[in-house]
């Protein structure tokens, strides 16, 4: 719900938007650099500046067979930035030679697939005896809540990013 003002109210924007932090040993520009180098290789468009990269545009994958929605940078063999709508990468240095990595994503694809998917299972449990088809709803509720926002829409991302940092 939007309020009068244009602004979401507070509990949707935290869910929509989750923040990663950490630190790595290379400093700031390098860790910069490789980011906009994953982005590039996941296909996603992106804007960078002062140490920060910021997508413009995330690649979309609505068919499994667009090669988009593969990648072989992780083992699950998916590119996780198909469901995100945006990602913000804000390198800092600090003290001793670390930069902290403030990686921001936007999970508004990710939550528009649950709702999908669970408009879907709806469907299907309209057709299905009473104690099924809530079974059903529940069930594809949480595997696609845990699938694709927690997983796909945030650890993927944020451990691609780290691994990315962690290369030699």
């Amino acid at each position: 719900m939007i309020r009068g003002d244009g602004a979401a109210p507070k509990k949707a924007r935290l869910m929509m938007h989750k923040t990663y932090e950490f630190v790595c040993q290379l400093p700031a520009q390098a860790a910069s650099e490789r980011i906009e180098g994953l982005l590039s290789k996941e296909g996603v468009k992106y804007r960078a500046a002062n140490l920060s990269v910021t997508s413009v545009r995330t690649p979309i994958a609505v068919l499994g067979i667009q090669p988009k929605l593969y990648s072989h940078s992780n083992w699950v063999g998916l590119n996780p930035f198909t469901f995100v709508s945006g990602v913000e990468v804000q390198c800092e240095q600090v003290d001793s030679g670390l930069t902290k990595v403030t990686v921001r994503v936007n999970r508004l694809r990710t939550l528009l697939w649950v709702a999908f998917w669970i408009a879907c299972s709806l469907l299907a449990a309209r057709a299905m005896p009473e104690p099924g088809g809530a079974i059903l709803v529940i069930a594809v509720a949480c595997a696609t809540w845990f699938g694709i926002v927690s997983f796909l829409g945030g650890y993927l991302i944020k451990k691609e990013i780290s691994d990315r940092l962690r290369e030699g």
